[in-house]
């Protein structure tokens, strides 16, 4: 027998395996199942990256110290040259209470006027005014040099935003837009407009901002109105600059108010291509080069089908008409689309069909069909001439090239930045200087060529695998057949000989980043947080199970859909499923509506029973096939109609709704195991009226009742599933699924990632797990026996899986594929899927009986100390029955008061009065009473309120002192308890807090201080997810520590408890009760003790 690992592994979880297994004999054994878990690598709310809140706080960090070192060295140079005094001096503090804005009026006024004529009135009228300066503000006629500097300091104050100079790019259409990221929030949307709307107010009143500003009266705010910063610096050039002393000075001013760090990159975040993953970072194909243009151009046209009169791919000479138009446009509307195939239809006598046609991607909302935005560009500049120029394919290729390396500069080896826009503007004139020279073209056409606007980002492919992708494209092949699909897979090992990543040596045990320099150059070149922490505790598994049992003769393994998955899906798919839900939700109810009204009130719906409500609902209450009405008796009473599977399930192995719909009886038997052209196709009438009320029963729009536009193209469909269709459907072609496969075969030599011969490792789809273990048993063992019904509150259930994934060899298609045959022909006798052996079951239960799930502890000092609120303390003081409270104070924004703040925590009575008065009347809450930007003021014509004082208590204990000398914050977590025995028998603790851990740390003293000064001995430490053994009526079980309070009390859970919800509250004392001992599980589950 072969000794097999099998693993299921999901984003939280590793389930494995251990069996020997002669699938020709029928006969196995377990050895071993177990269970890994571990926190997921994203945020579980966010689904960012666990260190994006950790990485935006130091980078708020280094912005506040760098615009603290800029103005200390702008104010070092001015009082060099006399414009400011020193900073530590009472000459300083005067300076400094001025008010900037007065001055920036002051100088903006005096610039207007007129030197020999009317600046003197300016003077008398400014001075008899409100806008009076202090005395030593002015010399003469003029500011003082201090005031001078005074309004300069505060330019570099508020310099306002920037912006990257390259934020105008093309966008898809070819238009100019602004790039924006995925952190962009409603906050920058709204600043950015308010910028807009007071720079266009600077210009109709030809004011500089200071001047702008300083005419507001003294209850109107000056701080937060957003300009560019190209304002302030026409500030400082239009008024500032001339009251310098010289250019020198002027420039090093200049410079120490607004030079900005260059914006970079690292190039090892691009990661590496696919094909050859010998090419990584710049090598990787830009997407604003003509190629990617190509390619993305040319994927969408392969991809497009008609589905509208009727649905089948576009020939030839149709796809040739759209290309031909499509080639030199950024994009095309589905209206320019049908235009193009006008003249087509004209040659071929069918006038006007086009305008009849729907195209799939139309169907799926796409609003476009995208082109080639740089040809489209070449050919505006080049006209006519463009079609023959000589050297047309020269010039595509350099076009991108000589504009990147105009735009973006390298920092070393590692970096590029981007160019400032002075430096950028010069190397456009060189580029375009180079397209004169070397290709002979006009200084008006280099002029165009160097105003272009070039898409940013990358390909995963590299430029040299593109180029071979490329005419397989032209040839009309698809982009996921190339890149994916079997049939081609001869041919990509010919092309991209280096994909297959030949190990020429096999590793006894799993490569550790630690001492592998290639595997840490890959888990660094890993963009997804939750693939890079899979693969490690991956190798932790297998490394383990290596030490025990030896190498395996074969691994099999088994990837959840999550892993791999980007932010973006993650939330596509979590948004669908909520969606699903919700719509399960509601049939069931309307189903328990109906069949009351049918006279069945004790009818309870079943998972089978709503789902056919939703298929009901779905082809709106008729046969699709046959066309016959469908009632609730029907339905439910009489079954005179089937859920019927589009695709044959012995031929797809699909059981998914979207290959489900109803149909009545006997067309169900009459279809058997045919696709619905095989059955209904040879009959054209009969298929026409199919395909038209098929066609009719497509939902209207997104989240409507109807069946998708997938479904009807499936049931639609004119082509047969392939022979080997089966067969496929075992193996997982996804990225992350290859990563893992290509990562376990290192265990052999010259394995690829498609390693030739008989593969040692496989990646099962779980489509086909999913069958295996309900047919054998397998899904109730943790579960409920009389529902058969899958568990998933049982961490245990990711070891059955891995049981299954490792007992599914390439054969059992064969055998599901024939179970399924005979389960749907009513004439046929109960089928049976006969397990891998006789007594897998009872060997599965007692396996699972002796499951230690293994749980991930994370032993280093790291993660944020304390909450990032910072409270003042009032050295009020509460005292109860046991404890102490102090009062602190501390500042929100109204927009984010909750009811009860709002209503008990407002420390100032007259402001909590207004401000109670301003959300009552606007509704009540206080969520909604300030979107239209409007606030309460204090008093008439007072001040607006925008944030309030709150008074909230809180034990000193658990606060840290952040600030002096009254600034406070919450702790935010404990890093561990520390158990000690007394010289009484007594239990006692120390909890120790993340912060005071840190501390300890940095001031080199033990973590966990294991002696007392009263001399208590040492039991044990415990921090999150640390073991313990407890023994009760001559009982022992593992639990888990899930959460460290300060008061001592642990919160403990079954260490197979998957739910996150059944903690059992205890103190410290239990150690004395249960005669609690720390242990130590490894990752697959072995006990020993913690010798803490």
């Amino acid at each position: 027998m072969a000794l097999v690992f099998g693993f299921d592994i999901g984003t939280t979880s590793i389930g494995f395996a251990v069996i020997d297994h002669d699938p020709d004999q029928g006969t196995g054994k377990i050895r071993r199942l177990g269970v890994r878990i571990f926190p997921e690598a994203r945020d579980p709310k966010a689904l960012g990256p666990l260190n994006q809140d950790r990485r935006a706080a130091r980078m708020r960090r280094r912005q506040l110290r760098r615009r603290r070192q800029r103005r200390q060295e702008l104010s070092a140079l001015l009082h060099q040259h006399g414009f400011l005094p020193r900073r530590d001096s009472c000459a300083w503090n005067r300076v400094m209470g001025t008010d900037p804005y007065l001055l920036r009026k002051w100088a903006f006024n005096l610039q207007q006027a007129d030197f020999d004529e009317s600046r003197s009135q300016v003077l008398a009228a400014m001075q008899a005014g409100q806008a009076k300066l202090p005395a030593w503000a002015l010399e003469g006629e003029r500011l003082s040099p201090h005031a001078v500097g005074r309004a300069i300091y505060h330019l570099a104050q508020r310099r306002h935003f920037k912006g990257r100079d390259s934020d105008e790019i093309a966008g898809d259409d070819g238009t100019a837009t602004q790039n924006q990221s995925d952190g962009d929030d409603a906050d920058e949307q709204k600043a950015k407009s308010v910028r807009e709307r007071n720079v266009q107010a600077l210009e109709q009143k030809n004011m500089t901002l200071g001047a702008w500003l300083a005419d507001r009266n003294a209850h109107e705010r000056k701080r937060g109105e957003h300009v560019t910063r190209k304002v302030v610096e026409d500030e400082f050039d239009r008024v500032w600059a001339p009251c310098l002393p010289n250019d020198r000075i002027r420039a090093k001013v200049r410079g120490a108010i607004f030079d900005q760090r260059p914006v970079f990159w690292r190039v090892n975040t691009l990661g590496a291509c696919r094909f050859l993953p010998e090419k990584k970072g710049l090598d990787l194909c830009p997407r604003g080069s003509w190629l990617s243009q190509q390619r993305r151009m040319l994927e969408k046209l392969n991809n497009l089908q008609f589905v509208s009169p009727e649905q089948r791919c576009l020939d030839e000479e149709e796809r040739q008409a759209i290309l031909a138009k499509l080639q030199t446009q950024a994009s095309m509307t589905w209206a320019g689309v049908r235009k193009a195939l006008a003249p087509l239809y004209r040659e071929r006598n069918q006038s006007r069909e086009e305008k009849w046609l729907k195209f799939n991607l139309e169907q799926d909302g796409e609003k476009k069909l995208l082109g080639n935005m740089i040809e489209k560009n070449l050919a505006d500049i080049f006209g006519e001439a463009w079609k023959d120029h000589p050297h047309r394919q020269d010039i595509r290729e350099a076009l991108h090239e000589r504009l990147r390396e105009a735009d973006y500069g390298t920092c070393g080896r590692q970096r590029v930045v981007i160019r400032p826009a002075k430096e950028r503007e010069e190397w456009r004139e060189h580029a375009a200087q180079y397209f004169i020279e070397k290709f002979d073209i006009s200084h008006e056409q280099a002029e165009e060529i160097k105003k272009l606007k070039l898409p940013t980002g990358w390909e995963p492919y590299s430029t040299e695998a593109l180029q071979k992708i490329l005419p397989l494209l032209e040839a009309g092949v698809r982009f996921g057949e190339i890149i994916n699909g079997p049939d081609l897979a001869s041919r990509r090992e010919a092309t991209f000989p280096s994909h297959q990543e030949q190990t020429n040596q096999g590793f006894d045990r799993l490569p550790s980043p630690k001492n592998n320099k290639q595997e840490r150059e890959h888990i660094a070149s890993l963009r997804n947080p939750t693939v890079a922490r899979t693969r490690n505790e991956l190798r932790k598994v297998v490394n383990n199970l290596i030490d025990m049992f030896g190498k395996p003769d074969l691994i099999r393994v088994e990837l959840a859909r999550d892993v791999g998955l980007s932010k973006r899906e993650r939330e596509e798919k979590q948004t669908g499923m909520k969606s699903q839900e919700r719509r399960r939700s509601e049939a069931r109810e309307k189903l328990r509506k109906a069949a009351e009204d049918a006279g069945l009130p004790t009818f309870k719906p079943s998972r089978k029973d709503i789902e056919k409500w939703m298929l009901w609902e779905e082809c709106g209450h008729r046969c699709p096939y046959t066309g016959e009405t469908i009632n609730f008796e029907k339905l439910f009473v009489t079954n005179q109609f089937d859920v019927e599977h589009i695709w044959p399930r012995s031929r797809s192995l699909d059981d998914s709704f979207r290959n489900k719909t109803l149909c009545h009886k006997d067309a169900n038997i009459q279809k058997g195991d045919k696709t619905p052209f095989e059955c209904f196709g040879n009959n054209k009438e009969v298929w026409q009226h199919i395909k038209n009320r098929v066609n009719k029963m497509e939902a209207t729009k997104k989240g409507s009742i109807g069946m998708s536009r997938d479904k009807i193209n499936r049931l639609l469909s004119e082509k047969s599933i392939p022979e080997d269709f089966t067969a496929r459907q075992l193996n997982d072609t996804r990225y992350a699924a290859r990563e893992a496969v290509a990562y376990l075969k290192q265990l052999w030599p010259d394995q690829g990632s498609e390693g030739k011969g008989k593969a040692k490792v496989q990646a099962v789809s779980g489509r086909v797990t999913a069958h295996l273990r309900r047919l054998w048993g397998l899904n109730n063992i943790l579960g409920n026996t009389d529902t058969g019904k899958k568990s998933r509150d049982d961490h245990r259930h990711h070891a059955v899986d891995a049981l299954t994934v490792a007992c599914t060899h390439p054969g059992m298609t064969q055998k599901l594929s024939r179970y399924w045959q005979d389960k749907d022909n009513p004439r046929a006798q109960e089928p049976q899927l006969l397990p891998p052996w006789k007594t897998i079951r009872k060997d599965a239960e007692e396996a699972v009986d002796a499951i230690i799930v293994s749980h991930r502890i994370r032993k280093k000092v790291s993660g944020r100390l304390h909450k990032e609120t910072v409270y003042g303390d009032t050295s009020e003081e509460e005292t109860t029955r046991k404890v102490t409270y102090q009062f602190f104070v501390t500042r929100k924004n109204i927009e984010a008061l909750s009811r009860k703040e709002l209503t008990e925590q407002i420390r100032d009575d007259e402001v909590a009065r207004i401000v109670r008065d301003w959300v009552d009347k606007h509704g009540g809450d206080p969520k909604k009473a300030f979107q239209d930007s409007s606030y309460p003021t204090l008093g008439d014509g007072g001040p607006e309120i925008h944030k309030v004082r709150l008074l909230v208590k809180q034990q000193i204990k658990l606060m840290a002192p952040v600030k002096s000398p009254k600034g406070y914050a919450d702790l935010d977590g404990n890093h561990h308890v520390a158990i000690y025995r007394l010289s009484t028998g007594e239990i006692d603790y120390d909890v120790v807090s993340l912060l005071e851990a840190s501390r300890r740390l940095s001031r080199r003293e033990p973590v966990i201080q294991r002696e007392r000064s009263d001399g208590a001995k040492f039991i044990m430490s415990l921090s999150k997810n640390n073991s313990l053994e407890l023994t009760q009526n001559n009982e022992t079980k593992i639990v888990i520590v899930k959460e460290i309070r300060t008061n001592g009390q642990i919160a403990i859970t079954d260490h197979e408890d998957a739910t996150s919800t059944k903690h059992y509250p205890g103190s410290t004392a239990i150690i004395n009760k249960y005669c609690g001992k720390k242990v130590s599980v490894d990752p697959i589950g072995r006990v020993r003790p913690a010798n803490d």
